[in-house]
């Protein structure tokens, strides 16, 4: 059983796979299906790269609040 798992893909390969799979107009299961590729790995990918990028997304700045009134 040794050698049967296949070697990490680097993350810039995943986002170019996942935007050609979104980008196919087919399905993600037929694009999978169709590249001999998991839909649960594909599905790891986009979370895994989600979370990479979220630290480099820029808080909203609306700037201070003003208090409302109430009356």
């Amino acid at each position: 059983m040794a050698g049967t798992r296949k070697a990490r893909v680097p993350m810039a390969e995943q986002i170019r796979l996942i935007n050609e799979c979104r980008q196919s107009g087919m399905t993600d299961a037929d694009w999978c299906r169709k590249n001999d590729i998991a839909v649960s790995i594909v599905y790891n990918w986009v979370s895994r790269c989600r979370k990479a990028v979220a630290d480099q997304i820029p808080a909203a700045n609306y700037g201070p609040r003003p208090k409302q009134d109430v009356d």
